[in-house]
């Protein structure tokens, strides 16, 4: 059972419970990874709804795909147990122990309104003991031992070397072979739906070219519905090692969740083609959006402001969770999906690696450079430097891009490539602002916002890496803009 799926009065029960003391701050911020200004957020939404902030969490993280027995681990994690009873009837027996084992310890929380002995008391929180219960899903042992699903240290080892030609310690193995990987991290992604090759067959009306919404270097999109709910589903191309490639890193990727990072419904490997099931993003892509293609009018300026803004935040959260950048690689328009209102999500990881592992280390030299030729920096391309400057560098594009709507390759320009072309600008003294996507009619110009995404672009395709802003500094240089 997914978590929007709770019935209505154990939502309503749960609710209650966390909002008081702001035990759902602990949940959030602590447990599902939430930073503080997302929690910030949650709460300012609540309060301007006048709901429960619990709620308004709930529906966040349940649009993120969650079951209602990860949630029930987290309770467990919080020694929450008036919570892990409330829970403890949507989710299978086997969970049980985990409340039974809370009860056995006294694990109680008091509750006080006091914030330093709240404060205290979360520190007290007994850490998670695993069970040796061999009835247990491997889901659930490996959450309960901390281990995040698919985190095997060989989730996203792809072959590269250091600049002394070494073996980094994130370079043990190469993409196209190690099928126990393979089988591992299948196993470690169990709590990914899999899919019957037939039903998505069926919810794509048999692969109809109508129900056709692309096609990329992996395979092709398909609009469809399943259990109801409109998807989007990838069918890969028929070659076993990218067919692999795409899927593991897909998988791997799923257990990143993040409000701007596309979620994976689902997968299926019973079929001819291996298939994978995403959210199905009504507003298209961003590049459609940029070249009228979709029906919609012009996007708006604060459209474009949310944009850019939700995707920084997403490459922000992939470049330092864990301690390892997970760099994308292949940044564009293309790549950036819009829901229903415009909320970006970052999809297609089919080029994903890890990046530098450690403080000391500020790259890595792949064997193979792959992405798409105008995103991409030359130290990447000429010499194969890979590290999140990279995602700087395309993300500073689609900034100019949004600003303009010009293309990033242009033949019929003299200067071919946009970010050469806005740097010779630049050297001129050109004032930005005269650049403005001309769809936007006179009402709806903004000329400081356009000079702001311009610079900001100019900034992040920088020729010299280490001249590229970090990701987080340009998330609050967005975050501080006036719009």
């Amino acid at each position: 059972m997914y978590i929007y799926e709770l019935p209505y009065d154990i939502n309503k029960e749960l609710c209650r419970l966390l909002d008081n003391d702001d035990d759902w701050k602990e949940l959030a911020g602590v447990h599902m990874k939430y930073s503080p200004f997302d929690v910030n957020e949650i709460e300012q939404v609540a309060r301007r709804q006048s709901e429960s902030p619990t709620n308004q969490l709930f529906v966040r993280w349940g649009q993120l795909n969650h079951r209602v027995e990860e949630l029930f681990i987290l309770f467990h994690r919080m020694n929450h147990i008036p919570a892990l009873r409330c829970l403890a009837p949507m989710v299978d027996s086997r969970f049980h122990r985990l409340l039974n084992k809370q009860d056995n310890n006294n694990g109680v929380k008091e509750r006080s309104h006091d914030n330093h002995d709240i404060t205290q008391q979360k520190v007290k929180v007994q850490k998670v003991v695993t069970v040796s219960s061999s009835s247990l899903p491997l889901a659930v042992k490996l959450m309960e031992k901390g281990i995040p699903l698919a985190t095997s240290s060989r989730a996203n080892n792809f072959k590269t070397t250091d600049t002394n030609g070494d073996s980094t310690r994130n370079s043990t193995t190469d993409d196209s072979r190690s099928d126990g990987m393979n089988k591992e991290l299948l196993q470690h992604a169990s709590a990914i739906p899999m899919l019957r090759y037939e039903d998505l067959k069926e919810a794509t009306n048999n692969w109809s070219e109508s129900n056709l919404l692309g096609k990329g270097g992996f395979g092709q999109v398909f609009k469809g519905e399943w259990k109801l709910l409109p998807v989007a589903v990838k069918k890969l191309l028929r070659d076993n090692d990218g067919k692999n490639r795409e899927l593991i890193r897909e998988m791997c990727l799923n257990q990143y969740r993040h409000d701007n990072i596309l979620p994976l419904y689902g997968y299926s490997l019973g079929g001819p083609e291996a298939c994978l099931v995403y959210q199905l993003m009504a507003g298209g892509s961003l590049e459609q959006r940029l070249r009228g293609r979709t029906g919609h009018p012009p996007l708006t300026w604060s459209q474009r402001y949310n944009i850019a803004h939700g995707v920084a935040r997403g490459l922000q959260f992939l470049h330092t969770m864990q301690g390892t950048p997970l760099i994308h690689g292949d940044i564009k328009p293309a790549n950036i999906l819009l829901d229903q209102c415009t909320m970006p999500k970052i999809g297609d990881f089919g080029l994903a690696r890890k990046g530098p592992y450690g403080e000391e280390r500020t790259h890595l030299k792949v064997s193979k450079v792959h992405g798409t030729r105008p995103y991409l920096p030359n130290e990447y391309i000429t010499s194969g430097l890979l590290s999140p400057a990279v995602d700087v560098f395309s993300y500073g594009v689609v900034m100019i891009e949004m600003a303009t709507a010009l293309l990033a390759l242009d033949r019929n320009r003299q200067t071919l490539l946009l970010s050469d072309y806005i740097h010779q600008l630049a050297g001129k003294g050109i004032d930005f602002a005269s650049l403005e996507d001309p769809a936007l009619d006179s009402s709806a110009r903004n000329p400081a916002l356009c000079r702001m995404f311009v610079h900001i672009g100019v900034e992040c395709t920088a020729r010299a890496r280490h001249e590229r802003p970090p990701l987080l500094h340009v998330y609050r240089r967005l975050d501080a803009m006036p719009r």
